[in-house]
C-alpha cells in the first residue's frame, strides 16, 4: 500500500495538477473574400479580438480591439481585412464570455485553408 501511495505521489508530481486557464476552443469565423464576421447572430456579443499573421516565422498583429469590453453585436462584429497570400493567420476572440481561436492559411492562389480541429 505504501508503494502505491509513493507511485501516485510521483505521478502527480511529474504530471502536475490540472488547473490554469484552458486553451481556447476552435471556432471558425465567417470569411468571404476580405470580409470577416466573428458572428452573424445579433444575440452574440463580441468582447475582444486580435488577428495575427505570420510568414517565414515573422509574427505581426494585423488588428485588434485590445482586451477591453468591446460589447459589439452583428453587424458590428464584421469588418474588412486585406488577407495576404502565403500567410498564416490566427484569430483570437471572445464571444459570449468564451474564448475562441480560428487558424487558417491563405495559399499562393488566395485560397483559404482552415487549420486545427473543427
Amino acid at each position: 500500500m505504501k508503494k502505491l501511495l509513493v507511485i501516485i505521489a510521483i505521478c502527480i508530481s511529474i504530471t502536475g495538477c490540472p488547473g490554469g486557464k484552458r486553451a481556447p476552443k476552435t471556432r471558425l469565423t465567417f470569411i468571404n473574400g476580405n470580409h470577416i464576421c466573428f458572428s452573424i447572430n445579433k444575440n452574440d456579443i463580441l468582447k475582444y479580438y486580435t488577428i495575427y499573421s505570420s510568414k517565414a516565422h515573422q509574427i505581426s498583429i494585423v488588428t485588434g480591439s485590445g482586451y477591453g469590453d468591446l460589447n459589439a453585436s452583428y453587424p458590428d462584429t464584421c469588418m474588412n481585412i486585406k488577407w495576404e497570400n502565403e500567410h498564416t493567420y490566427v484569430i483570437h476572440y471572445g464571444l459570449n464570455g468564451k474564448e475562441y481561436v480560428h487558424q487558417f492559411d491563405i495559399d499562393k492562389n488566395g485560397k483559404l485553408i482552415n487549420l486545427g480541429e473543427r
